[in-house]
């Protein structure tokens, strides 16, 4: 009875001549990363859902707030006030949207120890990270896999996209090859962020992602807009590939997948900081210990002072209320040695 209900879930789509009946059936069969679920990584993984994709991988390393519902179109205040990780109120909403599609919520960091294993045997990937670290790794990993994916990034009122094909055409690195430093460029922290600019960016990244999943060709340029400016950009890049460039030339040694993990991170729009430990965490023995605030089958959640204190399974620990690294540091070896 369901089948025949939603037999015709997708008939608009395939009316789309573009697509038609052979471009859904290369949708149902195809498998797609989502790194990051937050403002892009949402809505990119909703309309992919809607579209019929056959598998959808959600990785993300962090749980939900309520900051996060003005423009992470997954979640709700009840997912908020539980702390659940993002990956997994994203997969849940989603089987509610498509029961169809095949879900795998990953709770994870994406580090130059973890990326390739993360990202592997997928056909695509779609970029919903928070920084430019994030995308260097997501970068050279599809770049050494073959891996096509479709850059997007938001802040404020502007947002870009860039659908980059290994061995066609420029990779991120061929355009920025030196990463800024730390308070070079905007973040959510200081610029804020409004939700229409991530949706315009989500939405021209699945068209790209559609594109490619069907075998037509993607566009070759850069887009970017800034929406509070009325602001509109076209960078044409096809001959913008650096012959020398350390993750797609052919002589690519990829750095920043050699690149020792960090063990401390700064959370974009969080102001905090992620301590991530050698050693997975027995979440249920530390919430007797540390008399939990919230506990789950995905984090615990204690208070120290002015502190927060989130910790996962996998050894990482969120610390919010401190203003360096190092005193997030300090305050996970005092708790957890």
């Amino acid at each position: 009875m369901a089948a025949e209900r939603f037999a015709d879930r997708y008939s608009r789509q395939v009316r789309f001549a573009p697509i038609g009946a052979a471009g859904q059936a290369r949708l149902r069969a195809a498998r797609v990363a989502v790194v990051g679920v937050g403002a892009l990584g949402t809505v990119v993984a909703e309309q992919l859902a809607r579209a019929g994709v056959g598998l959808l991988r959600l990785i993300d390393r962090d749980f939900v707030e309520p900051s996060n519902l003005n423009r992470q179109s997954l979640y709700d205040e009840a997912d908020a006030r539980a702390c659940l990780p993002k990956a997994v109120a994203a997969a849940r909403r989603l089987a509610l949207i498509n029961a169809e599609v095949a879900l795998e919520p990953l709770v994870a960091e994406v580090g130059p120890r973890t990326v390739e294993r993360l990202l592997a045997g997928v056909d695509l990937v779609l970029d919903g990270g928070d920084s430019f670290r994030l995308r260097h790794l997501v970068n050279e990993a599809c770049c050494r896999a073959r891996i096509p994916w479709v850059y997007g990034a938001c802040v404020g009122a502007y947002g870009c996209s860039l659908p980059i094909i290994p061995g066609q055409g420029p990779c991120l690195a061929c355009l920025q090859d030196v990463l800024p430093d730390a308070g070079d460029t905007p973040t959510c922290d200081t610029a804020g962020i409004i939700a229409p600019a991530a949706h315009l960016v989500a939405a021209w990244q699945v068209a790209e992602a559609i594109k490619l999943l069907t075998g037509a060709a993607p566009r070759r340029e850069l887009w970017a807009c800034d929406l509070w400016a009325g602001r509109f950009q076209r960078l044409a890049l096809a001959d913008a590939r650096d012959p020398a460039c350390r993750a797609c030339g052919e002589r690519a040694d990829f750095p920043h997948l050699s690149a020792p993990a960090d063990p401390t991170v700064v959370l974009c729009g969080r102001e905090a900081v992620q301590v991530t430990r050698p050693q997975p965490c027995d979440l249920a023995a530390l919430a007797v210990r540390v008399q939990a605030a919230l506990a789950n089958d995905h984090l615990v959640r204690w208070h120290d002072g002015v502190a927060q204190l989130t910790a996962f399974s996998d050894g990482r620990v969120v610390v919010q209320g401190v203003a360096t690294p190092e005193a997030a540091r300090a305050l996970v070896d005092r708790w957890l040695g």
